[in-house]
């Protein structure tokens, strides 16, 4: 029987390319055929090893974007549900007339008095996202295992929480007609004026969040505040601000691990315990979109400029002396599909104490349901521009007013008495998957939720405005 496996002895004494050579020289060549470090193919080449190379890919998808736990208030927040697209509630505004006077003389009918009730309204919205994944990539055995389909409902129900987590906190009917108003839109339409706490670009601190605090539990609002939104800067900032303390329950070995430092998650106020709920989707005051986003079509088109900046006294300008200076500005406008791309307005204007700047701007086609005006810092370049505030939409041409009230590159906080009393989430449907009918070789489906923020007594929550960041801060974390 003839042997039937080959070896490097069946080649000895034959000669390779010409009849010279030997077992080693095949094996000095075998050396020579190199791995290399291409990531896409490289020209047929001798001696190129990148064929023999399997990919080695983890299996972990790794993220770069927000987590799910980014999501702070959406998470805390009740959810109730609403059976009609208009959810009704009553409001017990008083008990009686607070200024009468409750006391009688022996023998008398005391004064009659009613109480006050109000019956409120909240208008059901609804948003969605549509997934769409082709009938060949689910076949496809994805590297990081299991189903293209169920990662793409995953990525559809982030991607809405962060819109959910964000209007929540600043959606605007005003501005926007489909969101539903945030906390922010129906504390200042709803609450006293008090309740809106300036900062004019100074940090949170213990002191401030005292006086707010008080503010809530103190007449007419009646509140308990539990908990405070805010930046993650603006957190940041306020857990300096107990470092030189240093107030430490030690451990009884002391220090455990080598560890030192503090984790401020919340603190005591004058009304009770507070806790601290840093919320990456508060900050806000970034520049503008370098273009336009969202659907072209849909999407409003870039405005015109109808009135350059011009600046002349108003008694409504927060414009002072330290504030005097050169201001640039840009205005992107918005509607429910997207943003256009920046419209750099003519400048520099020169603005001086007691000025109020005001421009006209002419809407293109889509139109804009608003526009966010972007403004520099006092003598900022050009391109320096960040948010400072948005304005609806007045038709074909629209003038808007800076009085200096928003400052741009802040961010808002929110101190809130968190439990049903303040507010809940209506639901009329709560986050729900629909499939959509095949018209092609690929699976869509629907990812949608039905509902509004209902805030039932705006005065037990409050707003710092203009929250800036403590002297010396560096890197991100937002305003």
């Amino acid at each position: 029987m003839e042997n039937s496996f080959v070896s490097w002895r069946d080649y000895e004494g034959l000669g390779s390319f010409g009849g010279v050579g030997s077992s080693q020289d095949l094996n000095e060549l075998r050396k020579a055929l190199s791995a290399g470090q291409d990531i896409n193919p490289p020209a047929v080449a001798s001696g190129e090893g990148f064929p023999l190379r399997i990919e080695s890919l983890e299996k972990t998808l790794k993220f770069v974007t927000y987590r799910m736990d980014d999501v702070r208030l959406w998470r805390n927040l009740s959810k109730l549900p609403a059976f009609n697209t208009v959810e009704e509630y009553n409001r017990l505004r008083e008990y009686g007339a607070s200024d009468t006077g409750a006391f009688i003389q022996e023998g008398d009918l005391p004064e009659s008095e009613d109480s006050k009730y109000s019956r409120e309204f909240t208008v059901i919205k609804f948003m969605g996202t549509t997934r769409s994944v082709t009938h060949v990539m689910s076949l496809v055995r994805p590297a990081t295992g299991g189903s293209v389909i169920a990662q793409e409902t995953v990525n559809g129900t982030a991607h809405l929480l962060k819109q959910i987590e964000r209007a929540l906190f600043l959606g605007d009917s005003s501005l926007i007609p489909e969101q539903w108003d945030g906390l922010d839109k129906q504390i200042r339409d709803g609450a006293p004026a008090e309740n809106i706490i300036d900062l004019r670009g100074a940090p949170l601190s213990e002191d401030v969040l005292n006086d707010g605090a008080l503010t809530v539990k103190t007449a007419p609002n009646y509140g308990r505040p539990t908990d405070l939104y805010c930046s993650d800067g603006a957190y940041s900032d306020l857990a300096k601000g107990f470092y030189p303390a240093q107030r430490v329950n030690l451990q009884p070995a002391g220090w455990q691990d080598g560890m030192v430092g503090m984790s401020i998650k919340g603190f005591h106020s004058m009304v009770g315990p507070i806790m601290l709920n840093p919320d990456v989707f508060l900050e806000s005051g970034g520049p503008a979109n370098a273009s336009a986003v969202g659907a072209a079509g849909k999407r409003p088109a870039t405005p015109t400029e109808g009135a350059a900046p011009a600046a002349a006294p108003n008694a409504a300008s927060q414009f002072i002396a330290s504030d005097a200076g050169d201001y640039r500005y840009k205005v992107v406008a918005i509607n429910r599909y997207g943003k256009s791309a920046p419209l750099v307005m003519s400048g520099p204007v020169t603005v001086a104490a007691g000025d109020r700047v005001s421009m006209d701007i002419t809407a293109g086609s889509p139109a804009p349901t608003a526009y966010e005006v972007y403004r520099s810092p006092k003598d900022g370049a050009a391109g320096s521009e960040k948010l400072a505030f948005s304005v609806a939409s007045a038709g074909a041409s629209t003038t808007i007013n800076d009085d200096n009230a928003d400052l741009p590159g802040t961010s808002s906080a929110y101190l809130i008495q968190q439990n049903l009393e303040f507010f809940s989430f209506k639901q009329l449907a709560p986050l729900s998957k629909i499939p959509l009918a095949t018209v092609d070789t690929s699976i869509r489906f629907m990812i949608l939720l039905y509902g509004a923020l209902t805030v039932y007594a705006p005065g037990k929550g409050l707003i710092y405005k203009n929250v800036g960041r403590a002297p010396g801060s560096v890197g991100g974390g937002g305003a």
